[in-house]
């Protein structure tokens, strides 16, 4: 798989980035699941909404300050940072017994 690099990125909010491949594929992404999940504490760092916010594109990826944290344009070209659409709950309608 050719790899497709990262023209530009722009938060949106929360943990959300939107993301413009060299080939115009367009990505909004959430970085929160992962940066809960992980035991780093450098990067759990990021969870501060305002240190998350100076994510810049070097090298085709998303990069934090200090070269503490990137993510390569491959994971999020392939969704692994994908907002997942909400599930849709199942409502039931209720039926009313006229008498």
């Amino acid at each position: 798989m050719k790899v497709v690099w990262i023209k530009s990125a722009k938060y949106i909010k929360d943990y959300k980035i939107k993301v413009i491949f060299e080939d115009k594929t367009e990505k909004i992404i959430d970085i929160k699941p992962f940066l809960l999940k992980t035991n780093h504490p450098g990067i759990k760092e990021f969870l501060d909404i305002d240190k998350f916010k100076t994510f810049s594109v070097q090298y085709g990826g998303l990069h934090w300050e200090g070269n503490q944290f990137d993510l390569s344009p491959e994971g999020i070209y392939k969704g692994e940072f994908d907002v997942k659409p909400s599930k849709k709950r199942n409502i039931k309608k209720s039926k009313t017994l006229i008498k």
